[in-house]
């Protein structure tokens, strides 16, 4: 059984105005537990309004998201819990930290899932470990720390899914590279279902095992990341590329050399 479930999802902006317009259009798809998914698409394609029915931000207009097999909206009362098992990190996550200090920030979900106080600060302990925080770090307050501190603060959780949207967003090149080695890190340790939404194809080539290609509103790939990328004249009608060394590989094969156009990363 799939971790996560989508049944003909659609999901309507503004329906019954003028101004109506289909982000998620009649999608089906199965995510297996344990996987690093990747999900691009050009600006618009309806990426950010899929992943946020995924954990029930939004709600479908019609359709269904099925977790572990069950409707996430059959009790809408409890939706809220449906958020402590399917994790969100938006673009710029440090924007979703508030509390005093950094500790208090990852103790924020934990607390709120009622448990006691030996699990919180045991929750706390394991999250800032498997995010690469310092000890030091946790009493700080999370308006102190560097840019890619505060990202790793903001991804300290331990749901069955996490969502990241663009979390490397405006990051330096070295400050995206310890953010994605966190990452891929993380779903080593705990085995738990990661879903990456990026613009940028070198992050995705590099980490997910599959990749999840959306055009207007509707899922146009859905494979292997190798088999994705292998296809780039398609992805450039979707207004996509493939990472920057398999378009200089592919352009090589083409004039005769006897090279791979199957690589994926320097």
């Amino acid at each position: 059984m799939p971790i996560l479930e989508t049944q003909d999802l659609t999901y309507v902006y503004g329906t019954g105005t003028p101004f109506e317009k289909t982000a998620v259009d009649h999608m089906s798809l199965q995510i297996e537990e344990g996987e690093l998914v990747g999900v691009i698409g050009h600006t618009g394609s309806g990426k950010s309004t899929l992943v946020q029915q995924l954990n029930g931000l939004l709600r479908p207009t019609s359709g269904k998201v099925l977790l572990k097999g069950k409707d996430i909206w059959a009790e809408p009362k409890k939706i809220r819990a449906i958020r402590f098992q399917v994790g969100m990190v938006f673009q710029y996550p440090e924007h979703q930290l508030f509390e005093e200090t950094v500790e208090k920030d990852i103790a924020f979900g934990p607390k709120n899932m009622g448990l006691s106080e030996g699990e919180i600060k045991e929750r706390v302990k394991m999250a800032a470990a498997f995010a690469g925080l310092k000890e030091d770090l946790l009493q700080a307050s999370p308006f102190e720390i560097s840019g890619g501190e505060k990202r790793r603060a903001a991804i300290a959780m331990d749901p069955e899914v996490l969502i990241l949207d663009e979390p490397t967003a405006g990051l330096d090149p070295r400050g995206r590279d310890v953010l994605l080695s966190q990452i891929v890190n993380y779903h080593r340790q705990k085995h738990n279902t990661v879903l990456l939404v990026s613009h940028s194809m070198e992050d995705i080539a590099r980490i997910a095992d599959r990749v999840l290609v959306i055009d207007n509103g509707k899922v146009a790939m859905f494979e292997k990341t190798r088999k994705v990328f292998s296809q780039g004249a398609r992805l450039a009608e979707m207004g996509l590329r493939v990472p920057q060394i398999t378009r200089i590989m592919t352009t090589l094969k083409e004039k005769g050399y006897p090279v791979s156009s199957g690589v994926l990363t320097v």
